[in-house]
């Protein structure tokens, strides 16, 4: 029944029957709170209708936010698994740089340490050489050779002398 059917329905009046006017006062009255209820009721479903929007709409981003969430922590695992990668690769290439450069050090040491021992061998062998040259030239120096080569000149002329007096006694 809606509004208006209770508001014309008319009621037999039969004798000592019911107050038409207060039947009718009456149905007004409820009528009134009737049309008050529909449209609570009205407001209310549309309230209802706004919040069940609302919800959706809640719902729609949370499932956007726990998406995003989502694809955040997997990026982040990727990031992490790709820098843990590339920090073993790191590791790798310097620990190989590593015993590069101790086996480069090492040979040149090696290097080094033969050359040094070579220098100290021809060093001995220059120090005895220069020995003996020096020794040579200082009895070369302490020699009575050095003493005749210095006298030669004395020597010579004595000799002009003696052979010229040679000849003058064999003539």
């Amino acid at each position: 029944m809606d509004r208006e059917e209770a508001l014309n329905r008319k009621f037999p009046t039969v004798y000592r029957g019911l107050d038409e006017r207060e039947v009718r006062e009456h149905l007004q009255a409820m009528q009134s709170e009737i049309d008050s209820r529909d449209e609570k009721i009205k407001q209310l479903e549309g309230m209802l209708d706004e919040k069940e929007e609302n919800l959706n709409s809640f719902r729609t981003v949370e499932t956007s936010i726990n998406e995003a969430i989502l694809t955040a922590q997997r990026a982040g695992d990727e990031a992490k698994r790709t820098a843990q990668a590339r920090s073993e690769e790191i590791i790798r290439a310097a620990d190989a740089e590593r015993e590069r450069i101790i086996d480069d050090a090492l040979a040149r040491a090696r290097h080094i340490s033969s050359q040094t021992e070579d220098m100290k061998r021809q060093s001995k062998i220059f120090r005895a050489r220069f020995k003996m040259l020096v020794e040579a030239q200082l009895d070369l120096l302490q020699s009575d050779d050095w003493d005749y080569l210095l006298d030669f000149e004395k020597n010579q002329e004595h000799r002009v002398d003696d052979l010229e007096d040679k000849e003058r006694n064999q003539e």
